[in-house]
């Protein structure tokens, strides 16, 4: 998004002051990319991610694939950094990096193993084990409110059909 800034004059010696001037915002439902639904899935899957990735920065200075490897290291006891990867829906560098920042903040302890081959065993510290909570209740807050406009059948139809949609994503992707 574009924004053209203009200055006012200063009144009296008063430094500057910046105005930016925004058009306004288009309606995504009449671009013609969003009669496509993956276009349109993608793009309101870009907002959410923009805006959880500001929040968890702002909050925990996370970015969103520690969020992801977080909360997948938080549901197990402990795992290897191809279960994170998995779990998170991350590929495999992007979780290796991810532990590597989550060990440097303390948050996760590694340990070498030798029986898994080069495997690397992946658990809560437990300050991290207290910041994946409130990782986990922030998220929870937020879920709350995005489908807070939703009655109990509804969010269990919308999951039923997301989920149908992600099973249709090899089949749109075949060819």
């Amino acid at each position: 998004m574009n924004a053209s800034k203009k200055t006012v004059v200063p009144i009296s010696g008063n430094p500057p002051i910046r105005k930016v001037s925004r058009t306004a915002p288009v309606d995504g439902s009449k671009a013609s990319v969003n009669r496509f639904l993956a276009a349109y899935i993608m793009g309101v899957a870009n907002r959410l991610a923009n805006g959880a990735s500001n929040y968890y920065r702002t909050h925990f200075n996370l970015g969103m694939s520690e969020w992801r490897a977080m909360m997948a290291i938080g549901a197990t006891a402990e795992s290897i950094v191809r279960e994170v990867a998995e779990m998170a829906d991350l590929d495999y560098a992007a979780a290796s990096k991810s532990v590597r920042v989550l060990e440097q903040r303390g948050f996760v302890s590694v340990e070498q193993t030798t029986g898994r081959g080069r495997a690397a065993i992946v658990r809560l510290t437990p300050e991290g084990a207290v910041v994946y909570k409130k990782l986990k209740d922030a998220a929870r807050r937020r879920q709350t409110k995005l489908i807070g406009a939703f009655d109990a059948d509804e969010v269990d139809v919308l999951w039923a059909l997301l989920r149908r949609v992600e099973q249709q994503v090899p089949h749109m992707n075949s060819d």
